[in-house]
C-alpha cells in the first residue's frame, strides 16, 4: 500500500464517503438482486474454489489462510483474458496454496457486501483478504500477468510487515504520529475495529500536534460510522469542524457530517445538510456530486 499525503488522503476519504452516501441513498428504493453468487464454478488447476464468500471466510479461519476473491461479470472480455493469462500459470497455483479462492458475479447478492465494503465497481477485480476481512491486496481492471504478480507479491510483503508492526504495538503507549499512521492504514485496510483505539489514542495524546489531532479526528469519525456509531461520529466531526484551522479539512468535515444522517435513515436531515454545504461551498470540487445527491434526496423525501 503506497503512502499518500494528508491532502490526497483527505480527498480519498471524502470520495469514499460520497460513494457511501450514494449507496445508502440507493438503498432507499433499491430492488432486490437475484442471488446468483452461489452457483457452481469451474475450478482451474488444483485450487478448491467456492462461490460462497461466507464459506470461503469460514475455511480461511479454520485453515489460517487468506481469502482470494475474484469478481467476474457477464460479457466481461477482460475477465476471460485474465483467466487465460493467469490460471494456467504455475505461479498462480503457487499463490493460491495459502489462500481460499472464491469467485462471485459482480452483480450478485453474494458480491454486494464485498463491493460496498471494499469499493469494487467493475470486473475484473481481485481482492485478497485476511480471515478477519482486513484488506491485503486490491486490483480493479485488467492487469497483465507480470504486473499482477509483481504487485500482488509487493502487497503481500507489505501486509506481512504491517501485521508484524501492529501485533507488536502497545496501543496505550503509542506516540501520536504512529497512532495516526497505523490507525489510518487499518481503516484503509477495512479494519475499523483495530483502527479505533489507535485513532482515539492519537486524539487524546498529550503531545499530539494540532495537525495530528485533526487527521486523527477526520479518520476516527469515518471509523465510528463504519462501526455503527453515528452519534459518536457526529460528535467527533463537529469537534473537528470547531477546532481545525484548515479550510480544506473543514470543508471535507462538513461534507462528511452531511452524510451521517443517511446511516441513520434520515434523508430529510441529510438533504438539509447537503443544501447547506452547497450554499457554503459554491466552489467545492465535490459540488456536482452534492447537487446530484440533493436531487435524489428531494425525490426520496418529496421536497422541492
Amino acid at each position: 500500500m503506497q503512502a499518500i499525503t494528508d491532502g490526497e488522503a483527505g480527498l480519498k476519504l471524502a470520495s469514499c464517503l460520497m460513494a457511501l452516501a450514494a449507496l445508502s441513498l440507493g438503498g432507499l428504493c433499491a430492488q432486490e438482486v437475484p442471488n446468483e453468487g452461489t452457483r457452481a464454478v469451474q475450478s482451474p488447476g488444483n485450487a478448491a474454489w467456492t462461490a460462497d464468500p461466507e464459506e470461503a471466510r469460514s475455511r480461511a479461519v479454520a485453515e489460517n489462510k487468506l481469502v482470494f476473491v475474484e469478481f467476474e461479470g457477464e460479457e466481461c472480455g477482460n475477465c476471460q483474458r485474465m483467466k487465460t493469462l493467469l490460471y494456467p500459470a504455475f505461479d498462480f497455483e503457487a499463490l493460491l496454496i495459502g489462500m481460499v479462492p472464491v469467485r462471485v458475479d459482480l452483480e450478485s447478492t453474494a458480491a454486494r457486501e464485498l463491493r460496498d465494503r471494499y469499493g469494487v465497481n467493475e470486473a475484473p477485480a481481485i481482492l485478497i483478504l485476511s480471515p478477519e476481512g482486513r484488506l491485503v491486496f486490491r486490483m480493479e481492471g485488467f492487469l497483465n500477468a507480470p504486473d499482477f504478480y509483481r504487485q500482488v507479491h509487493k502487497d503481500l510483503d507489505a501486509y506481512r510487515k504491517f501485521t508484524r508492526k501492529v501485533e507488536a504495538q502497545d496501543v496505550p503507549r503509542l506516540p501520536a504520529a504512529e497512532a495516526v499512521s497505523t490507525g489510518r492504514e487499518l481503516y484503509e485496510r477495512s479494519d475499523p475495529g483495530a483502527a479505533f483505539p489507535r485513532l482515539s489514542r492519537a486524539v487524546s495524546h498529550p503531545k499530539a500536534t494540532a495537525a495530528q489531532r485533526d487527521e486523527a479526528r477526520e479518520v476516527l469519525a469515518a471509523v465510528e460510522l463504519d462501526l455503527g456509531r453515528p452519534a459518536a461520529a457526529r460528535q467527533t466531526i463537529n469537534r473537528l469542524i470547531a477546532t481545525t484551522k484548515s479550510a480544506e479539512r473543514r470543508e471535507r468535515a462538513e461534507l462528511f457530517r452531511a452524510q451521517i444522517p443517511l446511516a441513520e435513515d434520515k434523508p430529510a436531515e441529510a438533504l438539509a445538510l447537503f443544501r447547506k454545504f452547497a450554499r457554503d461551498h459554491p466552489k467545492s470540487p465535490h459540488l456536482p456530486q452534492v447537487q446530484e445527491l440533493v436531487e435524489k434526496l428531494q425525490s426520496a423525501v418529496g421536497k422541492p
